[in-house]
Protein backbone atom coordinates (compact mmCIF):
# COMPACT_ATOMS: atom_id res chain seq x y z
CA UNK A 1 0.00 0.00 0.00
CA UNK A 2 1.21 3.03 -1.04
CA UNK A 3 2.17 5.83 1.99
CA UNK A 4 -0.44 8.11 0.48
CA UNK A 5 -2.95 5.44 1.38
CA UNK A 6 -2.05 5.20 4.71
CA UNK A 7 -2.41 8.76 5.05
CA UNK A 8 -5.98 9.04 4.11
CA UNK A 9 -6.68 5.74 6.05
CA UNK A 10 -5.13 7.42 9.33
CA UNK A 11 -7.05 10.59 8.66
CA UNK A 12 -10.34 8.85 8.32
CA UNK A 13 -9.97 6.73 11.47
CA UNK A 14 -9.13 9.89 13.25
CA UNK A 15 -12.47 11.54 11.80
CA UNK A 16 -14.87 8.45 13.03
CA UNK A 17 -13.18 8.10 16.30
CA UNK A 18 -12.95 11.62 17.28
CA UNK A 19 -16.93 11.65 16.42
CA UNK A 20 -17.72 7.95 17.93
CA UNK A 21 -17.13 9.91 21.51
CA UNK A 22 -19.14 12.92 20.58
CA UNK A 23 -22.41 10.94 19.63
CA UNK A 24 -24.94 11.93 22.30
CA UNK A 25 -24.29 15.58 20.72
CA UNK A 26 -24.58 14.13 17.15
CA UNK A 27 -28.12 12.01 17.82
CA UNK A 28 -29.34 15.00 19.31
CA UNK A 29 -28.59 16.73 15.92
CA UNK A 30 -29.57 13.69 13.74
CA UNK A 31 -32.72 12.92 15.79
CA UNK A 32 -33.80 16.89 15.09
CA UNK A 33 -34.11 15.99 11.14
CA UNK A 34 -37.02 13.41 12.50
CA UNK A 35 -40.24 14.13 12.32
CA UNK A 36 -40.91 11.73 15.58
CA UNK A 37 -38.78 11.25 18.49
CA UNK A 38 -39.07 7.31 20.12
CA UNK A 39 -39.22 7.47 23.76
CA UNK A 40 -36.16 6.11 25.90
CA UNK A 41 -36.93 3.92 28.64
CA UNK A 42 -35.71 5.44 31.67
CA UNK A 43 -32.57 3.14 31.64
CA UNK A 44 -31.75 4.01 28.47
CA UNK A 45 -29.00 6.03 29.28
CA UNK A 46 -26.54 5.00 32.18
CA UNK A 47 -23.10 6.27 33.97
CA UNK A 48 -22.05 3.12 35.60
CA UNK A 49 -18.14 4.21 36.55
CA UNK A 50 -18.83 8.11 36.75
CA UNK A 51 -21.67 9.05 38.61
CA UNK A 52 -23.65 11.55 36.69
CA UNK A 53 -21.07 12.20 33.80
CA UNK A 54 -20.06 10.80 30.36
CA UNK A 55 -23.50 9.19 29.77
CA UNK A 56 -23.26 5.94 27.69
CA UNK A 57 -25.99 3.21 26.20
CA UNK A 58 -24.46 0.05 26.56
CA UNK A 59 -25.19 -2.59 24.23
CA UNK A 60 -23.56 -6.34 25.18
CA UNK A 61 -22.29 -7.51 21.75
CA UNK A 62 -19.07 -9.46 21.08
CA UNK A 63 -17.05 -8.05 18.66
CA UNK A 64 -14.16 -5.94 19.79
CA UNK A 65 -15.54 -5.90 23.89
CA UNK A 66 -12.26 -4.96 25.64
CA UNK A 67 -12.83 -7.27 28.10
CA UNK A 68 -13.08 -10.50 26.47
CA UNK A 69 -9.48 -9.46 24.59
CA UNK A 70 -6.37 -11.06 26.50
CA UNK A 71 -3.94 -9.12 26.60
CA UNK A 72 -5.36 -5.55 26.29
CA UNK A 73 -3.04 -2.94 28.74
CA UNK A 74 -5.90 -0.73 28.71
CA UNK A 75 -3.42 2.03 29.01
CA UNK A 76 -5.01 5.62 26.93
CA UNK A 77 -3.68 9.22 27.38
CA UNK A 78 -6.70 11.73 26.68
CA UNK A 79 -5.26 15.20 25.29
CA UNK A 80 -7.94 17.66 26.17
CA UNK A 81 -6.74 21.36 24.07
CA UNK A 82 -10.21 23.04 23.70
CA UNK A 83 -12.99 24.59 26.08
CA UNK A 84 -15.71 24.09 23.87
CA UNK A 85 -20.18 25.00 24.88
CA UNK A 86 -21.04 27.01 27.95
CA UNK A 87 -17.56 27.75 30.39
CA UNK A 88 -19.70 26.89 32.87
CA UNK A 89 -20.33 23.23 31.94
CA UNK A 90 -18.52 20.53 32.57
CA UNK A 91 -15.67 20.73 29.77
CA UNK A 92 -16.88 18.08 26.94
CA UNK A 93 -13.58 16.99 26.93
CA UNK A 94 -13.80 16.02 30.49
CA UNK A 95 -17.17 14.12 29.58
CA UNK A 96 -15.68 12.07 27.10
CA UNK A 97 -12.96 11.00 29.20
CA UNK A 98 -15.90 9.72 31.72
CA UNK A 99 -17.62 8.20 28.53
CA UNK A 100 -14.65 5.80 27.52
CA UNK A 101 -14.65 4.84 31.06
CA UNK A 102 -17.82 4.34 31.53
CA UNK A 103 -17.73 2.30 28.05
CA UNK A 104 -14.76 0.66 29.76
CA UNK A 105 -16.29 -0.65 33.01
CA UNK A 106 -19.95 -1.76 31.73
CA UNK A 107 -18.18 -3.99 29.56
CA UNK A 108 -16.63 -5.72 32.21
CA UNK A 109 -13.47 -4.07 32.74
CA UNK A 110 -12.74 -3.54 36.58
CA UNK A 111 -11.79 0.23 37.41
CA UNK A 112 -8.33 -1.20 39.14
CA UNK A 113 -7.11 -2.51 35.27
CA UNK A 114 -7.37 0.70 33.25
CA UNK A 115 -4.52 3.09 33.19
CA UNK A 116 -6.22 6.57 32.00
CA UNK A 117 -4.26 9.76 32.01
CA UNK A 118 -5.92 12.82 31.09
CA UNK A 119 -3.30 15.47 29.53
CA UNK A 120 -5.27 19.25 29.57
CA UNK A 121 -3.35 22.19 28.22
CA UNK A 122 -4.47 24.80 25.59
CA UNK A 123 -7.92 26.69 25.52
CA UNK A 124 -8.80 23.54 28.18
CA UNK A 125 -6.74 25.53 31.18
CA UNK A 126 -9.44 27.17 33.05
CA UNK A 127 -11.07 23.52 33.39
CA UNK A 128 -8.21 23.22 35.60
CA UNK A 129 -8.68 26.34 37.90
CA UNK A 130 -9.59 26.11 41.74
CA UNK A 131 -12.70 27.64 42.81
CA UNK A 132 -10.97 30.86 44.20
CA UNK A 133 -9.52 31.84 40.46
CA UNK A 134 -12.73 30.58 38.31
CA UNK A 135 -14.87 32.83 40.31
CA UNK A 136 -12.48 35.53 39.79
CA UNK A 137 -12.62 34.69 35.79
CA UNK A 138 -16.25 33.19 35.65
CA UNK A 139 -18.59 34.34 38.49
CA UNK A 140 -18.96 30.38 39.75
CA UNK A 141 -17.63 27.59 40.57
CA UNK A 142 -15.31 25.50 38.63
CA UNK A 143 -18.43 22.98 37.27
CA UNK A 144 -15.21 20.20 36.19
CA UNK A 145 -13.89 20.03 39.89
CA UNK A 146 -16.77 17.56 40.75
CA UNK A 147 -16.31 15.50 37.43
CA UNK A 148 -12.39 15.05 38.12
CA UNK A 149 -13.11 14.15 41.67
CA UNK A 150 -15.36 11.07 40.35
CA UNK A 151 -12.61 10.67 37.04
CA UNK A 152 -9.86 10.35 40.27
CA UNK A 153 -12.14 8.37 42.08
CA UNK A 154 -12.06 5.47 39.49
CA UNK A 155 -8.70 5.92 39.04
CA UNK A 156 -8.28 8.25 36.13
CA UNK A 157 -4.91 10.83 36.23
CA UNK A 158 -5.74 14.08 35.21
CA UNK A 159 -2.73 16.36 34.80
CA UNK A 160 -2.58 20.18 33.70
CA UNK A 161 0.15 21.16 31.20
CA UNK A 162 2.86 24.15 32.97
CA UNK A 163 3.46 25.21 29.08
CA UNK A 164 -0.03 26.18 28.89
CA UNK A 165 -0.44 27.72 32.45
CA UNK A 166 2.58 29.92 31.69
CA UNK A 167 1.31 30.69 28.33
CA UNK A 168 -2.08 31.76 29.81
CA UNK A 169 -0.02 33.65 32.78
CA UNK A 170 -1.90 31.85 35.23
CA UNK A 171 0.10 30.93 38.57
CA UNK A 172 0.73 27.29 38.92
CA UNK A 173 -0.76 27.50 42.48
CA UNK A 174 -4.30 28.84 40.57
CA UNK A 175 -4.38 25.07 39.45
CA UNK A 176 -6.83 22.48 41.99
CA UNK A 177 -4.65 20.56 44.07
CA UNK A 178 -6.95 17.71 42.39
CA UNK A 179 -5.14 18.25 39.12
CA UNK A 180 -0.99 17.19 38.79
CA UNK A 181 1.53 19.12 37.06
CA UNK A 182 3.81 18.24 33.82
CA UNK A 183 5.95 19.94 32.58
CA UNK A 184 4.11 19.66 29.05
CA UNK A 185 1.34 18.00 27.15
CA UNK A 186 3.27 16.83 24.56
CA UNK A 187 6.33 15.65 26.41
CA UNK A 188 3.95 13.64 28.52
CA UNK A 189 1.70 12.08 25.87
CA UNK A 190 5.25 11.09 24.16
CA UNK A 191 6.30 9.71 26.88
CA UNK A 192 3.08 7.87 27.68
CA UNK A 193 2.58 6.84 24.21
CA UNK A 194 6.45 5.28 24.32
CA UNK A 195 5.29 3.14 26.94
CA UNK A 196 2.27 1.49 24.69
CA UNK A 197 -0.76 4.01 25.52
CA UNK A 198 -3.12 4.62 22.92
CA UNK A 199 -3.72 8.43 22.33
CA UNK A 200 -6.77 10.08 22.11
CA UNK A 201 -7.45 13.64 21.11
CA UNK A 202 -10.68 14.96 22.68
Amino acid sequence: MRPASYIVIAALAGFVGGNVLQLPELADKISDKFAEKKTEPADFWSTPAIAGYGKIHFVNTPDYNPANTPGLSNKIVFQINRSEGDIHQPNLGLERVARVTNLYYAAGVPLNQLNFVVSINSDAVPAALNNDQFRKAYGSDNPNLKLIDELKKAGVKVTICDQSVAFHQLERDWIDTRVTHTISSGTTVASLQNEGYAFLML
